[in-house]
């Protein structure tokens, strides 16, 4: 089998591909175009293997005459057509769960971060400001007994709210998928409605996939709707937070701050309002990226490649409904 990588730039990725596999590397520019060479070497490919940033989209889909799978390395597929790929019949698979550890303890390090205002005080212990950096301590607060609200109780949701539960504080939640009655019970999470998420959190983490339903998803309204005081955790995707709504917010001090690791567009603008935010702690895109799910994403998905085209079995994970 022949696989073309849509990972431009990802050192990571490439030293994990294994030896003997007939493959190559290509990347889109900004705008999303691939080059001529590039575009006449995908007709030979058998699949797609897909990190976050490459678009997969009808240009590309056109010259790849041959394709059979499109495998995303990662949970997210938005940077795929996947109504063109199921009007080929092409499965569009994504990774199931591959981050949900990795992103429930990011989701961790930002509310700790922001309540401990770690980001704040470091640089003034660097400085020897012993005591610019305690008077920071007032300002501080302790997780247990708080609320945390999770839009999304999706895997990464879950394993959120597992390890909040472990600080001792309260879970509350809203999901539009039904939630498994013993991942519910596990964590002793209650249901509430979508305007009282955001009205009782002390802390509330977006877990919900970026959609057509949930772009812009959240914006000034709904901003207005948090406690003063609360924190906002975005791990989801770029786009369903309203950037400027919340800068504004954090900027007038309606939140007490933000643990931000997804923007729009990617990688972060220069001009994006949220870097020149109050109170925020910000991360590239990595919550779900550390040594041991990059391990597993490469694995899982060239498995999951080699299960399909090798050993002629459904693939796993298919988003777009294919049928093989």
């Amino acid at each position: 089998m022949k696989v073309a990588f849509l990972m431009q730039n990802r050192p990571d990725y490439t030293q994990r591909v294994p030896q003997g596999l007939d493959w190559f590397e290509m990347g889109a520019d900004p705008q999303g175009n691939y080059n001529s060479a590039d575009m006449e070497k995908v007709g030979a490919v058998d699949a797609l293997v897909a990190s976050i940033r490459d678009p997969v989209h009808e240009q590309l889909l056109q010259a790849c005459t041959n394709l059979k799978i499109i495998q995303r390395m990662g949970v997210g597929y938005d940077n795929v057509d996947t109504e063109a790929a199921a009007q080929r019949g092409i499965p569009v698979c994504n990774l199931g769960d591959v981050n949900k550890d990795a992103l429930g303890e990011h989701g961790m390090a930002l509310m700790l971060a922001l309540a401990r205002r770690i980001v704040e005080i470091h640089p003034l212990t660097a400085q020897a400001d012993w005591t610019g950096a305690r008077a920071l301590c007032d300002f501080t607060y302790e997780l247990q007994g708080r609320t945390l609200g999770v839009l999304g109780f999706g895997k990464s949701g879950y394993e959120l709210a597992r390890r909040a539960r472990v600080f001792g504080m309260h879970i509350i939640y809203t999901s539009r998928s039904p939630v498994e009655t013993r991942l519910r019970e596990a964590v002793q999470a209650e249901e509430r409605s979508f305007e009282q998420l955001f009205r009782e959190s002390d802390f509330l983490s977006i877990n919900v996939s970026l959609n057509p339903g949930t772009q812009n998803l959240v914006g000034a309204k709904e901003l207005g709707w948090m406690k003063p005081g609360a924190y906002l955790i975005i791990l989801a995707r770029g786009g369903i937070v309203d950037e400027q709504a919340l800068a504004d917010a954090l900027n007038a001090d309606k939140l007490g701050g933000a643990g931000i690791d997804v923007f729009s567009p990617e990688p972060i603008s220069k001009e994006n309002p949220l870097l020149k935010a109050k109170n925020t702690v910000l991360t590239a895109h990595i919550a779900g990226t550390t040594k041991e799910c990059t391990d597993r994403e490469v694995g899982w998905a060239l498995e999951n490649v080699e299960r399909y085209l090798v050993h002629g079995k459904s693939p796993r994970w298919i988003v777009n409904g294919v049928k093989v």
